[in-house]
């Protein structure tokens, strides 16, 4: 499979980058204010179903609930190569009980910066964000941002990262831009958009009480002819990689 997989975990994120010998998940959903175990009950079953069996790399951009807390319960399911995190949070629980996790389970855990990177089957993925200094205390803007390159074809998955952070991280030009931060009105901005020149951009959303994604954003996605895609009205996507 030369694959990203966009599962439906609700109003949350959880991306699978999948090649023939090399398994990323990008975060791993999670369920604010809800005891409903997103990473058990959706995210491996899920995994299962695509014939993952095992994930090279466990990407948590940063630590909100809806991106990481799923991250428990696939790190005790399946075999996880190594956990990156950026900036490394102290005091956060639901980080601090990823990271325990990954401890039992004797995954190694990198905080990674701008630079690093991985590559298989003539596809690389590249972190562009954070950046190697401190850049905010502000856990959106230190969201792991990651480039992922095939030939000419390429996508960015951004976390939660804010407008206009996000036109720092330099994605370049896109085929398919992953909206960061669900669709919230405060990203995805004009500048980026005017950078990355995407053809599709895919929401990952769900029933939520935030507005997302913002009609201010459909409305920016329209008037640059951006195709949108969005898991709470086609469920989980499944994208090919040239």
């Amino acid at each position: 499979a030369r694959e990203l997989v966009f599962l439906d975990v609700g109003q949350g994120d959880a991306t699978l980058i999948r090649l023939p010998h090399l398994t990323l998940l990008v975060d791993a959903g999670g369920s604010v204010g809800s005891d409903y175990d997103v990473g058990t009950r959706t995210v491996v079953p899920a995994l299962r179903a695509l014939g993952v069996r095992k994930i090279d790399v466990a990407v948590a951009t940063h630590a909100d609930t809806d991106h990481i807390e799923g991250f428990t319960g696939v790190l005790r399911a399946l075999p996880v190569g190594e956990v990156w995190i950026g900036q490394r949070k102290a005091g956060d629980p639901v980080l601090t009980e990823l990271l325990t996790v990954a401890d039992e389970q004797g995954v190694p855990v990198r905080e990674v910066r701008r630079g690093d990177g991985v590559q298989a089957d003539g596809v690389q993925v590249s972190v562009l964000w954070p950046p190697g200094n401190v850049w905010s205390t502000e856990d959106n803007e230190n969201s792991v941002a990651l480039k992922v390159q095939s030939g000419a074809w390429s996508t960015a998955i951004l976390g939660d990262l804010p407008d206009p952070t996000e036109a720092h991280v330099n994605a370049g030009t896109l085929n398919l831009l992953k909206v960061a931060h669900h669709g919230s009105r405060y990203s995805t901005g004009a500048a980026l958009l005017e950078q990355t020149r995407p053809q599709d951009a895919l929401v990952s959303v769900g029933r939520n009480t935030y507005g997302h994604p913002h009609p201010d954003v459909l409305k920016r996605l329209a008037a640059a002819q951006v195709k949108v895609w969005r898991t709470d009205q086609v469920g989980t996507v499944r994208w090919p990689v040239p």
